[in-house]
């Protein structure tokens, strides 16, 4: 009897620790580096790094971190931070990596800059950079889940003046951050996230304050109660879009194999009253409120997608006070321009006002959504197309090929190169920002295919041509031989002909030469040649 009480009560023991041990598995292990770089020695200071850096380590900390910090650190400085982190998170549950400073992309490949790089040549890119991959390598292996978080999407002198010496036919060096792909396959029960500041190929900025906006909705909304971190990436996308104007959008690409949760994973009672005040259903319960909460993503990941009025109209039914709202309202400003054709614009208003309720049929989305190729094109717009050197060579030879005026097709969208761009906008009845969408893109790839074509075809025919040209005048002409007549070389044959005798030099004067039988012979100059055809002596 008292074997089978102690049986029970070990049961009852094991039931009562199992939250416990719930909690430390949801805990776990966790490790993070955080980098803050902004007194640069060959580059203008920047404001905010460092001060990002340290409000990202009090928020990890407070998360339950073991943090690693650096500010202001030269290359050893970085090297000595990323090996402690490497071996620190090595066994990590969780491991996060957080950088605010210069950063640069050069063939696709993304490097960071520490304060004391100078970067005058193609190899100090090996020598005197952190490249991305080692930061990746650093990541404990599976089944820990690993994080990146970029705030270096910022203008950098450095990486023009390394553009210098960087040969234009091997290297390109582009705004901002390349994308990176987190292959699935690699994906176990862990996985990798990597956020940037902004879109790939974009420039972020620094604000106004002692934070930039990326690292300031970063601390309201990574370790907040109960939301997972996908969820409060695409919180922190909403935000610093609406607080940039639509010119900085942050970016994520995750492949994680479970949800995280940097914060703690279940919100406090207290914590889901003040947030239903901002949502549609302020009642609801906690359960509630995250299936809303998904369902509101869900909407605006499909409005921003189509980018259209109906789109975003929708999502504003049925989320008023939705985490997007402003920016739904933004972008529906934005689509809402009048077009550049002023030609029919008054017959149009005159309608409306005409006939009050056709006035209000016109007012249905789908009859107001412009085109997608009118959509005034921005920055944003075009570095979201990814377009490398090759590809703005492509572009460049395609307005040559189409009449424009630039000089030649270099890689370098300069001040003819944006003249170009926007005479077509102007031409195709587009806004002529100088500056392309995706659409507009597609339009003028489609419309210039022939003209580019032959264009490039006229362009091989006159290089093989001047290349033919220069090999004739480096090559030396060769004597033409001709050949003999047939009955000469039959004669030649019969009667062959003695080799000339070479003349002797210094020799007297005191003989004649004869030609005989035998060949030439010589007599004295007193005598005749004799008509025989031998020498007598």
């Amino acid at each position: 009897m008292r074997f089978w009480a102690v049986i029970v009560g070990l049961i009852f023991l094991a039931a009562a620790g199992l939250p416990q041990a719930n909690a430390l598995a949801a805990g776990g292990n966790r490790v993070a580096l955080v980098i803050g770089n902004s007194k640069y020695v060959y580059a203008p200071a920047l404001p905010n790094p460092a001060s990002d850096a340290r409000l990202m380590a009090d928020v990890l900390r407070k998360a339950g971190f073991n943090v690693i910090e650096g500010v202001d650190l030269d290359y050893a400085g970085m090297r000595d931070r990323l090996n402690k982190f490497t071996e620190a998170s090595y066994d990590a549950d969780t491991a996060l990596i957080y950088y605010a400073g210069h950063g640069m992309q050069v063939n696709g490949k993304n490097y960071l800059i520490p304060v004391d790089a100078e970067l005058t040549a193609p190899a100090h890119l090996r020598t005197r950079t952190v490249q991305m991959d080692e930061l990746l390598a650093a990541l404990p292996p599976d089944p820990a889940v690993g994080i990146v978080i970029l705030d270096a999407c910022r203008d950098n002198p450095l990486a023009r003046t390394l553009a210098a010496s960087l040969p234009k036919s091997r290297s390109t060096t582009a705004p901002g951050l390349a994308p990176i792909d987190v292959s699935s396959a690699d994906v176990g029960s862990g996985g990798v996230l990597i956020a940037f500041a902004t879109d790939p190929g974009a420039v972020s900025y620094d604000g106004n304050g002692a934070n930039s906006p990326y690292t300031m909705s970063l601390a309201r909304h990574l370790a907040e109660p109960g939301v997972e971190i996908q969820s409060a990436l695409t919180r922190v996308r909403g935000e610093v879009t609406a607080e940039t104007d639509g010119r900085q959008r942050p970016w994520h690409n995750a492949s994680l194999g479970r949800e995280v949760f940097i914060g703690p994973q279940t919100p406090p009672p207290a914590a889901p009253a003040p947030q239903q005040s901002s949502t549609e259903t302020p009642a609801a319960p906690a359960g509630t409120d995250a299936r809303g909460w998904e369902i509101e993503q869900r909407v605006w990941d499909e409005a921003s997608k189509r980018n259209t009025l109906a789109h975003y109209e929708a999502y504003l039914q049925q989320f008023p006070k939705g985490a997007f709202a402003d920016l739904a309202r933004l972008n529906i400003d934005q689509l809402r321009k009048p077009p550049i054709t002023v030609g029919k614009a008054p017959a149009a208003v005159a309608d409306t006002e005409s006939d009050a309720p056709r006035s209000a049929m016109a007012a249905q989305p789908p009859a107001a959504a412009p085109s997608p190729e009118t959509d005034a094109g921005t920055e944003l717009t075009e570095s979201a197309i990814g377009l490398d050197r090759q590809a703005r060579i492509d572009l460049q030879e395609r307005l040559l090929a189409t009449g424009y005026d630039l000089d030649e097709a270099d890689g370098d969208f300069g001040i003819k190169t944006r003249r170009a761009i926007g005479r077509w906008q102007e031409e195709n009845q587009l806004p002529p920002t100088t500056f392309l969408t995706p659409k507009q893109y597609a339009r003028l790839k489609l419309d210039t295919d022939d003209a580019v074509k032959s264009y490039r075809a006229k362009r091989a025919s006159e290089a093989k041509k001047q290349e033919s040209a220069t090999s004739q005048k480096t090559q030396k002409p060769q004597p033409v031989v001709r050949a003999k007549p047939r009955r000469e070389q039959q004669r030649e044959a019969a009667n062959p002909r003695a080799a000339p005798r070479a003349k002797a030099t210094g020799r007297k004067s005191g003989f004649r030469t004869c030609s005989g039988i035998d060949g030439t012979f010589e007599v004295p100059a007193s005598q005749r040649c004799p008509l025989s055809g031998y020498a007598h002596y």
